[in-house]
């Protein structure tokens, strides 16, 4: 054996102990698309569990030459959420209404409305869809809300159409529900679905089954002054239990993320209970004051305007954030699931489900969960040189804007002058990051046991190196 081959040993211990003292990734390349000067980019939801606070206070775009450039959220998520609901006329059509025959229907007036030529189109409980009038309607759509007949009972599905002109229609979402049923001594209605921020003058309802639509008598739709385009909603993953007691379960949550939106999959068949949810934070010390209710989510604010300003009782570090009924149930028109439920848009380390009876009442099986928010999105100024790129967990760097921190979000009306809240920002769409591997903290463990494997294998060669040199020199001797 020779010094080389022990040198050669040796760069390999050495190179084990760097890949240990590894730093976790902290920027990503940013690939532009148009001229700009300014760019939008939506930033994905995994950036939350990279990022040191969960205001993403820590983000920085920068250039090539690693200096931070100007950037300013496209609105300002801190700001309590402002909301409109107003009723809209709605149309009962024949079955054989097609694209091109809705328009011929209607005249469009000058103010965007619609007026009928002729007589109604069919009666309301015989309509195999309707024509819902929002071009009146200010800013983007949150959720319609369904007005039908008292004695209607059952399960409604149907299919939701959006347009701007009566010709061109496009799906809004997948297939809904509005659901009126009584079962085990409750009654279970639901007559909300969420339009996810949509813009459109005119919706078009079709019944899944033309022959047992509900007749309608009234549509409202919630709606928020927003001109800015909005992105969908992503989901995480389905999410098991971490723990169940007695009467509530733990699900560990995605770190930082802002939920928005939760789903309850009940994995049972035929299950329904009364459930509450609240979201648990770290245990914070003493002194600290108790956590003030401030929802983000104007669907949360609509739907629970009742909910008390202070958390209720429930438990140290816990936030009750709705009380609801869950059910999964075999109907003659399919089956019947919980909706969506709007939660406020705060951060939570967990989020329980608290039974009023035992655990058990939500199946043999636990159900899973999953969370969804809608990624923020930023628009910055190509300064500098290309390419540029994201930085989270950034330190103050080099290039300062006067009046802010250096790199730190700028207002939108200082970033771009003549900005006006009532007009769409000017900007060169899309820009994107590359979604890069999620935090796994197992992952780490199985890192550090390959590297003290590893360590130990060289250190086993570096060992028979040493035991064959010595042979060889008491050999020459």
């Amino acid at each position: 054996m020779t010094v080389r081959s022990i040198r050669v040993v040796l760069a390999a211990l050495a190179a084990v102990a760097s890949i240990a003292q590894a730093q976790p990734i902290t920027a990503a390349p940013i690939a532009l698309q148009g001229a700009g000067p300014y760019h939008r980019l939506t930033l994905p939801l995994a950036i939350y569990g990279r990022a040191a606070h969960g205001d993403l206070s820590d983000l920085r775009v920068q250039n090539t030459a690693g200096h931070a450039v100007p950037y300013a959220w496209l609105r300002n998520e801190a700001a309590a959420p402002r909301t409109a609901s107003q009723a809209v006329p709605i149309f009962a059509l024949p079955g054989n209404a097609a694209s091109g025959g809705t328009a011929m229907v209607f005249t469009v007036r000058p103010d965007g409305s619609l007026a009928l030529d002729g007589k109604p189109a069919a009666k309301a409980n015989e309509a195999t869809q309707w024509l819902i009038d929002v071009s009146q309607v200010k800013g983007r759509l949150l959720q319609a809300r369904f007005e039908v007949a008292p004695d209607a009972r059952g399960l409604f599905a149907f299919r939701l159409e959006a347009s701007d002109d009566l010709r061109r229609w496009r799906p809004v979402g997948g297939e809904e529900q509005l659901v009126r049923l009584a079962h085990g001594g409750q009654t279970i209605e639901r007559m909300a679905v969420e339009l996810g921020n949509l813009h459109a003058r005119f919706l078009r309802l079709r019944w899944s089954d033309p022959q047992h639509g509900a007749p309608l008598a009234k549509v409202e739709i919630d709606s928020v002054p927003e001109v800015e385009p909005v992105a969908p909603i992503e989901w995480s993953g389905a999410l098991k239990p971490e723990r169940c007691a007695e009467n509530y379960c733990d699900y560990l949550l995605p770190r930082g993320l802002p939920l928005q939106s939760l789903r309850i999959d009940l994995a049972d068949i035929n299950t329904l209970a009364q459930v509450g949810v609240s979201g648990l934070v770290d245990a914070t010390p003493a002194s600290a004051p108790p956590p003030q209710f401030a929802p983000r989510n104007p669907l949360y604010a609509l739907r629970h305007q009742q909910r008390r300003t202070n958390p209720l009782p429930g438990g140290p570090g816990e936030a009750r954030l709705l009380d609801t009924v869950v059910y999964r149930l075999a109907q003659a028109g399919g089956e019947a699931r919980s909706p969506v439920l709007a939660l406020d848009g705060a951060v939570y380390s967990r989020l329980r489900l608290r039974t009023s009876g035992p655990v058990s009442v939500l199946g043999a099986t636990p159900p899973t969960i999953a969370v969804g928010a809608t990624p923020r999105t930023l628009v910055f100024l190509a300064q500098g040189g290309a390419p540029f790129s994201l930085a989270w967990s950034a330190v103050a760097g080099k290039g300062t804007v006067q009046g802010a921190a250096p790199g730190a979000p700028l207002a939108l009306s200082t970033l771009i002058p003549g900005y006006t809240a009532d007009k769409p920002v000017a900007a060169a769409t899309p820009a994107s990051v590359p979604e890069t591997a999620p935090h796994d903290p197992s992952r780490k463990w199985w890192l550090w046991g390959a590297l003290g494997i590893g360590l130990l294998s060289l250190a086993g060669m570096a060992w028979s190196l040493f035991a064959s040199l010595r042979k060889d020199r008491a050999a020459e001797d």
